[in-house]
């Protein structure tokens, strides 16, 4: 049997990973895609326990803005900038139920984005330039 993620944890994701990653070119909703089938390929092999964890952990992200009396509504409902306040929040957190969640998923979330080779030409990767380097320095 497949794992899927529900509808509820694909929505947060994708509003996750829209405001992790916010910059003036996107992300685009196809590299929002990748982030949520990134994320659901990774929890088919993980053990029970990890994934019922890492899935509560996105529960605990979508109902931090009721939580923390920040917003009446969930935090995909959330406008960009209102998800990027809550993220530094959480980034600034010293308690750790708060801080755990945001790690986790931008660890998770960044090597699915940035696998994406228009994020790697933005960042300077050189690509295939640097496979000629290493044939060279062999």
């Amino acid at each position: 049997m497949a794992f899927e993620l529900a509808p509820r944890h694909r929505a947060v994701v994708r509003a996750l990973g829209g405001a992790l990653f916010a910059h003036a070119d996107g992300p685009r909703p196809e590299q929002l895609d990748a982030l949520v089938d990134g994320l659901e390929r990774h929890l088919v092999p993980v053990s029970t326990v990890q994934r019922t964890l890492l899935l509560l952990a996105l529960d605990l992200v979508r109902w931090l803005p009721l939580l923390l009396f920040i917003a009446p509504r969930p935090f995909e409902d959330l406008s960009l900038e209102r998800r990027l306040r809550l993220l530094e929040r959480m980034d600034r957190s010293r308690f750790t139920l708060l801080l755990m969640p945001l790690i986790a998923f931008k660890s998770l979330l960044s090597m699915y984005f940035f696998e994406d080779p228009s994020e790697l030409r933005a960042m300077g990767y050189p690509g295939d330039e640097r496979k000629r380097w290493l044939k060279t320095a062999a």
